[in-house]
């Protein structure tokens, strides 16, 4: 028969203990590694902050057209007005901080596509450019609702919907510049990276 001493006691492995703090070192660093992941990811929505409003946008998404349904059963399609040329779609989201009651007009002027350091696109009238459509698109309402037309918006709220550039291929759509209440650019490219 063997006789521990203190000192012995403490020394003496235990493995139900050294099996939970691997267990415990396991979770916490896979914990880590999962919101480190998770956290450095770009969700592709760059924002920018005026005196009165605050512009979220996502990247543009470049396509050959765009369709959809009016509610009443019509379906229509945008396309660009040239074959050298491609819609530019951006998610727009309008935030109202300090005003009561901002209203807004949505309309060609109010926002421009472009590059700082070029070509600027008016925003196009997703109404006017439409035409009928035969049928039902695959991609019909992927890109709705239209941010368009007269806007109330109250203080600490928020609009949001799709705008449409008809931009020249290969233009860099590297900033969105909103001018109507608020002057505000946002960039989705970083133009001072050297």
């Amino acid at each position: 028969m063997q006789i521990f001493t203190d000192r012995a006691r403490r020394t003496a492995p235990n493995r139900l203990t050294s099996v939970r703090s691997k267990v415990y070192l396991a979770t916490v660093f896979a914990t880590f590694i999962v919101l480190t992941i998770t956290g450095c990811g770009d969700d592709g929505i760059q924002y920018a902050k005026g005196r009165s409003i605050e512009i979220h946008a996502t990247n543009p998404v470049t396509t050959d057209k765009l369709a959809y349904a009016d509610g009443l059963g019509g379906h229509w399609v945008v396309r660009p007005s040239a074959s050298n040329r491609e819609l530019a779609l951006v998610n727009v989201t309008i935030v109202n901080r300090t005003s009561t009651v901002m209203p807004l007009l949505v309309e060609p002027d109010a926002a421009r596509l472009g590059d700082r350091r070029g070509e600027r696109i008016r925003a196009v009238d997703p109404f006017e450019t439409s035409a009928t459509a035969a049928g039902a698109d695959v991609d019909e309402d992927k890109f709705t609702p239209f941010l368009w037309g007269e806007i109330s918006l109250e203080r600490q709220m928020q609009v949001q919907g799709w705008m449409i550039f008809d931009v020249p291929k290969g233009l860099t759509l590297g900033s969105m510049f909103w001018d109507e209440v608020d002057e505000v650019v946002v960039d989705f490219i970083d133009y001072f990276r050297g």
